[in-house]
């Protein structure tokens, strides 16, 4: 008997997305870097354990097309258009929410995403909880982020057992006020807005039409679970991946839904750029395969990353080419942790289709 479950992972930039897909596959799929935006398109990533197969979509985070064409140098809305798409095949929704955000509301963008996407049930995780001193500020924050309710009972709920030196989840100090009738509480000309705009996909609403339409709304009453978790340390991801493999239904797996070895290989090498230039710099470099040859039990990998300008150039090489040094080793390494075979990434910086050289 084969069970499997289709989930959509979607969220604000830099919640933590890929990182907590890697934890819940149990291998490194998605590249991580610190800044935002390192995930530009669709990831698929898999786990096949027991009798059951979750395929999980790591997406982009919700931004607007002027944030991708100004701040990322993506010309092409499909950055824009990808968490929508993650969507459409998903038979469930895990929502990543920085527990250590500024703010408590879930972005007006997924907000956008769950009323359109009402019918599939969800999960809320809050994420990056290592970095909560306070354990108990966190069941506020859920109590706000999910209006008061979780799978249609009010709170309070006993959560996990693991968290149970939190508390009850719904017990508070501040009396702020929940959202949990948001469209039915605005007037009928709001509610005609809301209409209009949930009934266009996601890339056909600009960034500043949702931010007003959601400007007083906080949380979502739909969701079915909240989990606490720390994609960095762990802590936290068993009871969820228990969560989202007991939701599987009866269905033979899918094969091959893992993403291109070259795509992850290009997916690598841009996280490293990420993390170790300036961002104006790092979201316009395009990481190219250049040769992919397999030499015995050797997987030898030639990627370029053409740089308009020298200068640019020598910037990514660094001083003496420490810089490139230091990315190539990182790929390597998690290369080659995550198809456990021997291989060797070599990375090219090029300017008018010339190597540019570290000594010259």
């Amino acid at each position: 008997l084969q069970r499997a479950l289709d989930v959509a992972v979607i969220g604000a930039p830099n919640v933590g997305k890929s990182l907590l897909t890697n934890q819940l596959v149990r291998a490194s799929v998605s590249s991580v870097s610190s800044k935002m935006d390192t995930t530009t398109q669709n990831i698929d990533a898999v786990l096949t354990e027991d009798d059951v197969q979750l395929v999980l979509v790591d997406s982009p985070g919700t931004v607007g097309l002027r944030h991708a064409r100004e701040v990322m140098a993506r010309k092409q809305d499909q950055i824009v258009t990808e968490p929508e798409t993650a969507l459409q095949k998903a038979e469930h929704i895990v929502v990543v929410q920085d527990a250590t955000a500024t703010g408590d509301y879930i972005q007006h963008r997924v907000l956008h995403l769950l009323h359109r996407y009402s019918h599939l049930p969800s999960s809320l995780v809050l994420n990056k909880i290592d970095l909560v001193s306070r354990r108990s500020d966190l069941l506020e924050l859920a109590r706000v982020l999910t209006n008061g309710r979780v799978a249609g009972k009010i709170l309070p709920l006993t959560f996990a057992r693991s968290y149970s030196q939190i508390g009850r989840l719904g017990t508070t100090s501040r009396g702020m006020t929940l959202h949990d009738e948001s469209v039915k509480e605005n007037d009928e000309a709001w509610r005609e807005k809301f209409r209009t705009v949930i009934d266009k996909p996601s890339h056909k609403v600009g960034f500043a039409e949702t931010k007003r339409l959601f400007a007083n709304v906080r949380g979502w009453g739909g969701f079915s679970a909240v989990f606490f978790v720390s994609s960095l340390t762990g802590e936290g991801i068993d009871p969820l991946r228990r969560h989202l493999k007991n939701m599987a239904s009866e269905r033979q797996w899918r094969l091959d839904e893992m993403a291109t070895p070259q795509k992850l290989c290009l997916d690598s090498v841009r996280a490293a750029l990420l993390d170790t230039l300036p961002s104006n710099v790092a979201y316009v470099l395009q990481p190219k395969i250049a040769e992919w040859n397999e030499d015995g039990e050797v997987l030898q990998i030639v990627v370029e990353v053409h740089c308009e300008k020298e200068r640019i150039g020598r910037l990514v090489l660094g001083k003496g080419g420490q810089r490139i040094a230091d990315i190539g080793k990182r790929v390597n390494e998690h290369m080659s942790n995550l198809f456990a075979r021997q291989l060797f990434v070599r990375i090219l910086v090029k300017h008018d289709k010339k190597i540019i050289n570290i000594f010259c």
